[in-house]
């Protein structure tokens, strides 16, 4: 293993990937429990299906959104790319396709608290 990528910053960048990779296997799954588990529980997510804005909570979207949801088909893509680990805070982005029948770009603002990365913010948007 090289000095490199043994870094604390990578090792921080993989603890984010990781974060938000529950997030989608809970999506994926159409699993309530596991998506509310990967915000933390005061998070909020705004952002347009559509031309509509929508804001609510990430347990509300968990409860009211994935929990009605049938797990991704086939045709589900997810990519998680752009994360920055700034300390105990970062940014990372995904771009899901084919999910609840949309196209998605999202920006999630994770906090790291006693030491478990969790998503604080989701900002989204339909996308072509």
């Amino acid at each position: 293993m090289s000095q490199e990528s043994s870094s604390p910053q990578n090792a921080a960048e993989a603890a984010v990937r990781a974060a938000v990779q529950r997030y989608v296997d809970g999506c994926v799954a159409a699993d309530p429990a596991a998506v509310r588990d990967a915000f933390s529980a005061d998070a909020v997510m705004w952002g347009y299906l559509g031309p509509d804005y929508v804001t609510m909570s990430g347990a509300d979207f968990a409860a009211n959104v994935i929990a009605t949801a049938a797990p991704a088909g086939a045709e589900y893509r997810a990519e998680i790319h752009g994360i920055v680990v700034t300390g105990s805070i970062a940014h990372a982005v995904l771009d899901e396709r084919q999910f609840l029948g949309a196209n998605f770009r999202n920006h999630f603002g994770l906090v790291l608290r006693d030491g478990e990365w969790r998503i604080a913010s989701k900002v989204f948007t339909t996308v072509d």
